[in-house]
């Protein structure tokens, strides 16, 4: 028995006679009464109705009309469910990012999402570059944004943005006054102070800054306090280094020096559908930041 056909028995159950239910669903009187007879085939030959009439039903047409109705609303919920998952709309859109995605991109794409309506539920892991890709690999999320160095077998990285590395200073240090790009040989090695992010500059100028740095720190957070106590200068993507009143944020004169973010995911996996939508948030978002970037807005 086919669900329209449950439709069209409630449809007349309800209406109490042929016509005005054929106007209700857009069948005719004949549509609907041969339909009613294939039901009451289908249910073994008794009647739904009492005489031809169709306005009292029979104990079997009162409890037909009950099951039909659950079995309708059931039909049309998961209908709605399939439909709400298949726009992203529900379902679980889980997601590992690097703590400057995690801060200025992911909040501004789940933004968004919300202001459309109901959307899915957002699973988000603020973790470093390494811990993106074993956290995809594994299957634990469906995407993560981060710095992919080299290849990884099974893993598809798609570039997000680019962002250049700054001069990251106190607001009261020397070259907080300069009215053009830092050159290298503008930093003095002995108060530079090494993170994990500039770690990764091929430049071999930042190289030996690295290898002169008498102090190492990897909380971007913690690496911000100290610079705001005057202890030190370092290097930061331009995303990850704010603007306040106790810092100052200078761009370098070597724009090659740059770090960039990539979406990364399975390779031949296709996303859930919450999680694509909430993807293709990310990279409208980015796209944005990047030309904030290059305007020197950011």
């Amino acid at each position: 028995m086919k669900i329209e056909q449950l439709r069209a028995f409630i449809a007349v159950a309800e209406a109490g006679e042929l016509a005005d239910a054929g106007q209700r669903i857009g069948r005719t009187p004949a549509a609907l009464s041969m339909t009613l007879k294939q039901v009451e085939a289908d249910l073994g030959g008794g009647a739904l109705f009492e005489g031809e009439r169709k306005g009292r039903l029979t104990p079997l047409g009162a409890y037909a009309l009950q099951q039909a109705r659950r079995a309708v609303a059931e039909c049309d919920s998961a209908v709605t469910n399939i439909r709400n998952f298949a726009s992203g709309a529900s379902g679980l859109a889980r997601v590992a990012a690097v703590p400057t995605a995690a801060t200025r991109v992911m909040p501004l794409a789940i933004e968004r999402l919300r202001a459309r309506g109901p959307t899915a539920r957002v699973d988000l892991r603020d973790i470093d570059s390494a811990s993106v890709v074993q956290a995809v690999i594994s299957g634990t999320v469906d995407f993560g944004i981060g710095t992919l160095p080299a290849a990884v077998s099974g893993l598809m990285a798609q570039p997000l943005l680019e962002d250049p590395f700054m001069l990251v200073c106190p607001a009261n240090h020397p070259l907080a006054g300069a009215r053009r790009p830092i050159e290298w040989r503008d930093i003095d090695a002995s108060e530079f102070i090494a993170n994990g992010l500039c770690a990764n500059i091929r430049a071999p100028e930042v190289a030996e800054l690295l290898a002169r740095a008498q102090l190492t720190v990897r909380n971007t957070t913690s690496l911000l306090a100290f610079i705001q106590r005057g202890i030190g200068v370092t290097l930061l993507p331009a995303l990850a280094a704010p603007r306040s009143d106790l810092l100052c944020v200078l761009p370098l004169a070597d724009t090659q020096v740059t770090r960039q973010l990539d979406v990364l995911t399975r390779q031949g996996e296709t996303l859930n559908p919450a999680a694509q939508t909430l993807l293709d948030e990310v990279h409208a978002v980015a796209r944005e930041l990047e030309q904030s970037i290059r305007a020197d807005r950011i």
